[in-house]
């Protein structure tokens, strides 16, 4: 397994508005440039099936591996000789919220995948940003 570096921001607007913005996976585009799209096959829980499409890239199947409401949604994403996972928590802090993104890659190819996804953090963290503007515009 390879873990990236933890991605945290704190923002004035509840942790529930983020982890909404997270469930609702046809959004991500929205604040995550780098996206065409996503695609869930049926209604959100864990184990559901979908697709994404980097922008430039090809499909990718991932599964939500993760869901606890109001504060955890987990995405992995199958690849070819391992999985890609990101867990985003939404915490209260005061008012607002901590955020916290947690990025790792397990499987048999995991250190020549993390090799190829070099700067993933840089990406993840930009993505969070946006989000938290978004969010913050909205509410």
């Amino acid at each position: 397994m390879i873990e990236f570096p933890l991605i945290t921001a704190e923002s004035r607007v509840a942790p529930e508005h983020f982890h909404a913005r997270w469930c609702d996976v046809a959004t991500h585009p929205e604040w995550a440039p780098g996206m065409e799209y996503l695609r869930l096959e049926g209604p959100l829980h864990v184990g559901a099936r979908g697709v994404l499409k980097a922008r430039g890239g090809q499909e990718t199947l991932f599964l939500i591996s993760d869901l606890v409401p109001g504060l955890v949604f987990q995405d992995t994403l199958l690849l070819d000789g391992g999985e890609l996972t990101v867990r985003h928590e939404s915490h209260p802090l005061g008012t607002g919220s901590r955020l916290e993104l947690h990025a790792r890659i397990d499987g048999p190819r995991a250190a020549e995948l993390a090799e190829t996804m070099a700067g993933l953090e840089e990406v993840l963290a930009a993505d969070l940003a946006n989000l938290v503007a978004l969010v913050e515009r909205e509410h």
